[in-house]
């Protein structure tokens, strides 16, 4: 069994997926990608990952009622959620916590921060 954490993407762009996917990969995540709410609801419920990355605009159904969604499913409500946006909202401004993330990153962020938000968490989670 890998010690590798897993994480699940989803976002509705493959430049997105493409891009956090080499970046998750070169830091030693194994990834899953979705490119849509209803495809990322049954990955998570089927995979367990250790963590989702969340676009929050997506199409049909936004980013915030899939998190909502995941938190009220009792297979799926102890896995962290980022959320992972283009909204340029200063992160203060966003009640993220109150969907039920554990955090708010925006797309404009260098890799590392992404990379050690991620890695943050789930040490959180481990201890």
């Amino acid at each position: 069994m890998s010690d590798k954490k897993i994480i699940l993407f989803i976002d509705d762009s493959l430049m997105d997926r493409t891009l956090v996917n080499q970046i998750l990969v070169k830091n030693g995540f194994d990834v899953l990608l979705a490119e849509d709410g209803p495809q990322g609801m049954r990955m998570a419920q089927e995979q367990k990952p250790d963590l989702i990355l969340l676009d929050v605009l997506l199409p049909g159904i936004s980013g915030i009622e899939i998190c909502k969604k995941l938190k009220r499913n009792p297979s799926t409500e102890e896995i962290p959620v980022i959320f992972y946006t283009s909204i340029d909202t200063p992160k203060d401004l966003i009640d993220y916590a109150s969907y039920g993330a554990s955090d708010y990153i925006q797309k404009t962020m260098p890799p590392e921060k992404l990379v050690a938000s991620i890695k943050s968490i789930l040490s959180n989670r481990e201890s």
